[in-house]
C-alpha cells in the first residue's frame, strides 16, 4: 500500500525536476567604473527566447561597490518599440524580473558626484 502512495509523488517530483531542468541558465559577471552622476549599461543587450527551453524571461542581477561606499543603483530594461523601458528597479544591490521573451540589458545609475568602481553578475534563462 505504501508503494502506491509513494509512486505518484515520485513521478511528480521527477517530472517537476525535468521541466525546470529544461531551461538553460547563463551566469555572467561584469565590472568597471561608473562616473559620478552617470548611467551606463553594465551588461547586455542579451536575448531570451523559447529556444533554450524556458517558459519566459527570468533575470536576477546584482552589483557591489568596489570599495567603500554604496553600490550604484541597478535596473533591468527591456527593448520595446525601438527604445528601452525599465521593467525592474532597485535602490538596493540586487534586482529580479520575470516576464516575456525579448531583449534585455542591465543598467547602473550612480547618483553620487564621485566615481565608483563596481562588480556584479547576472543570471538569466536563455
Amino acid at each position: 500500500m505504501k508503494r502506491l502512495i509513494v509512486l505518484p509523488f515520485a513521478l511528480l517530483l521527477g517530472l517537476s525536476f525535468q521541466v525546470s531542468a529544461l531551461c538553460l541558465y547563463v551566469s555572467e559577471s561584469y565590472s568597471g567604473i561608473i562616473e559620478g552622476k552617470m548611467e551606463l549599461t553594465a551588461h547586455g543587450p542579451f536575448i531570451i527566447t523559447p529556444a533554450g527551453g524556458c517558459s519566459g524571461a527570468s533575470i536576477d542581477a546584482n552589483v557591489s561597490p568596489g570599495g567603500a561606499g554604496s553600490a550604484p543603483r541597478i535596473a533591468i530594461e527591456r527593448e520595446l518599440g525601438g527604445g528601452w523601458q525599465s521593467v525592474a528597479n532597485s535602490i538596493g544591490s540586487s534586482v529580479s524580473y520575470v516576464g516575456g521573451f525579448g531583449t534585455y540589458r542591465v543598467r547602473l545609475d550612480n547618483p553620487d558626484a564621485i566615481s565608483k568602481s563596481y562588480s556584479g553578475s547576472v543570471r538569466y534563462g536563455r
